[in-house]
């Protein structure tokens, strides 16, 4: 081996000896950064949401929105949108749908995020390893974790946060021009994205004040960086402008500009009034979801672990890291809404990053005390993180994995093939059963034919020209009066499992339905048709067509009985129900009916597994003011072949 080859080994060692210092300033970053991002894809959500837990308010709307560079609710998050439509666009170009470009979009900010967390925990003098674990404890935190795997904001908020602290930290130590302007930068692009980002001002004022005297000379181009994020929000008529087909409010007008621009959620999320007891069981809750994000023992440790910074005369930044968390835990305590809402959730985030920066600190600090004892306590927290992520990965799945928006777009499926000489529209409460259906005929090829709308459409006009459908759910928001004060006096039926029909006169006439089975309850209502089929291999479906023969006095319920002896001898011979306090999945009580009026129902029953059913028994019933049950007769359906 010649001088030269040995200079080139030893030139190569020397590398990388650099790049495995604990100090390495881009290995543990890209360390961090790759696990975290495995972690994410490994809960990544490709799907349209179906979930309605308070971390995926959103999602449905914002997976809708992206590719059709459209614009989502207040405060309208211009640059995120804009970026947003530009990554879910080009990965559509490769085969990647939107809904899972979206994720992947929220997934990348969160590697971001990580990494500079990993580069603000080195700044505060934490060597590698521990910034790494550090890091890693954030990133497996349950909010980060959830926020990472599907469409949301919050980590976007989350890198705006850390180099808001990143360079508020280093200018505030070197006073160079670059520093600043990139805190400029960050901080007001920041705000202008997630409005709670401003909470972070105490905390930057400490770390830069050494060099408020850099900051006035410097402050015309601070301004005019600053003013950047106003000009983003331009993004938002500028879509109006140019034909988006998705826009929430109204950003096209100057009123509905500025309502976009300085709607800050607080008057709809913020509740300062409460009496000691609520007081009490908000600290509960507040508790309750920081010790879900994160082991509590590990919460209250990195909180605690800051003040290591004062410990070593770093009182400033020791002062600075804290004013990041205490405001943010005030947000959470003072957002209410009677239950846990996307707005505390997303509050609480910089309360757990903090604990992360704190965690590595001590980490740090024992590995400087003893390296041995340092390193065994570093692999018990890598242990115990290890134990976090069999603990929280299930609760993330359950939100990622929701079957919910496949179920809803199986329902509605069941609407496409029926045939009608007008148009038939299906409307819904603007939210998650409206994203998922509008995507899934959109991005996925299917409902098609069906109108889909939302509740805020003229619905007296689309009546006049289209059957009006709904989801049996829809009632719960939205009840039938609400939909008379509209559409005025309406009829009800079933026109489908989960669907009901409504309109101004009966849908179904005379003339539509034989008489095939004419059975008189006697009760005023005779059956005048009834179906059975196998919906699926182990699912019956009836259909029912009632006619009230003359009126009626009561207001019946609905008993729909799997047997597998008729008449059942006993409870044992009850194979399956499918009741209804009312006919129409519960809305249609029989005293609104109209004499002559015939009304279709249906009803869905699983034929439990093993069992050999011989018939289907429909009647009705009501309860007298003694509380006996009063039957009808009971018409037998024999199941079919």
């Amino acid at each position: 081996m010649t001088n030269g080859d040995v200079a080139l080994n030893i030139s190569l060692l020397d590398r990388v000896r650099r790049i495995l210092d604990p100090q390495g300033r881009m290995l543990w970053p890209a360390i961090a950064a790759t696990v975290a991002f495995a972690l994410f894809l490994s809960t990544l959500q490709v799907n349209i949401n179906g979930s309605g837990h308070p971390y995926a308010t959103d999602v449905g709307e914002i997976q809708n929105a992206l590719p059709r560079w459209g614009l989502i609710h207040r405060s309208g998050y211009p640059l995120y949108t804009a970026t947003g439509s530009l990554f879910v666009t080009v990965l559509r170009l490769v085969g990647i749908q939107p809904a899972a470009g979206a994720s992947l979009f929220s997934a990348l900010w969160g590697v971001v995020f990580v990494a500079l967390l990993v580069v603000l925990a080195q700044e505060l003098g934490v060597p590698g390893l521990a910034a790494t674990l550090g890091a890693l404890s954030v990133a497996l935190s349950t909010g980060v974790w959830v926020d990472a795997s599907l469409a949301e904001v919050h980590t976007l908020t989350l890198v705006f946060t850390v180099a808001t602290l990143l360079f508020a930290l280093r200018f505030g130590r070197t006073g160079k021009r670059r520093d600043l302007w990139l805190l400029a930068l960050f901080f007001t692009q920041g705000v202008s994205h997630q409005r709670s980002v401003v909470l972070l001002a105490p905390a930057v004022a400490v770390l830069a004040w050494p060099q408020w005297r850099v900051f006035l000379h410097n402050l015309v181009p601070v301004l005019a960086i600053s003013s950047l994020a106003f000009l983003v929000y331009l993004y938002m008529p500028f879509r109006v402008w140019t034909g988006a087909t998705w826009v929430f409010g109204s950003p096209g007008t100057w009123d509905g500009f500025w309502e976009m621009v300085f709607d800050n959620r607080g008057g709809r999320v913020f509740d300062l009034s409460a009496s000691p007891d609520e007081l009490l069981m908000r600290l509960r809750v507040t508790w309750e979801i920081l010790t879900e994000d994160l082991f509590w023992p590990l919460l209250v440790l990195g909180l605690v672990g800051l003040l290591l910074l004062v410990k070593k005369g770093k009182w400033r930044e020791g002062l600075g890291m804290t004013l990041v968390w205490i405001p943010n835990l005030l947000l959470t305590f003072v957002v209410w809404s009677d239950e846990v809402i996307d707005a505390q959730l997303a509050a609480k985030l910089p309360v757990v990053l903090m604990a992360g920066v704190g965690l590595a600190l001590i980490l740090g600090w024992l590995g400087r005390r003893s390296h041995i004892f340092g390193g065994i306590v570093a692999l018990v927290f890598a242990g115990v993180l290890s134990g976090w992520v069999w603990h929280a990965r299930p609760l993330v799945l359950s939100i990622t994995r929701d079957p919910q928006a496949e179920r809803i777009i199986s329902i509605a499926e069941q609407l496409v093939p029926l045939q009608d000489e007008r148009d038939t529209t299906l409307v819904l409460p603007w939210g998650h059963d409206y994203w998922a259906l509008v995507y899934a005929q959109e991005y996925r090829g299917q409902l098609q034919g069906l109108n889909l709308v939302d509740h805020n459409t003229d619905l007296a006009a689309v009546a006049g020209e289209s059957r009006l459908l709904t989801l049996r759910g829809t009632f719960h928001v939205f009840p039938v009066s609400w939909w008379e004060e509209r559409l005025g006096p309406l009829y009800l039926a079933s026109a489908a499992p989960d669907i009901v029909e409504m309109s101004s006169a009966p849908s179904t006439n005379a003339s539509d339905v034989p008489s095939d089975v004419d059975f008189d309850l006697g009760n005023g209502l005779v059956i005048r048709s009834a179906i059975l089929s196998w919906d699926t291999s182990n699912r019956l479906l009836l259909t029912v067509y009632w006619e009230a023969v003359q009126p009626v006095e009561h207001d019946y319920s609905v008993a729909v009985h799997l047997v597998a002896h008729d008449p059942p001898r006993g409870g044992e011979d009850v194979l399956a129900q499918s009741d209804s306090v009312h006919p129409v999945m519960g809305w249609y009580p029989t005293r609104q009916w109209e004499v002559g009026e015939i009304v279709r129902d249906d009803y869905l029953l699983n034929v439990p597994s093993g069992t050999s059913p011989v018939a289907v028994r429909v009647g009705m019933y009501r309860v007298d003011e003694s509380g006996a049950f009063i039957n009808t007769e009971w018409l037998s359906l024999p199941i079919p072949e």
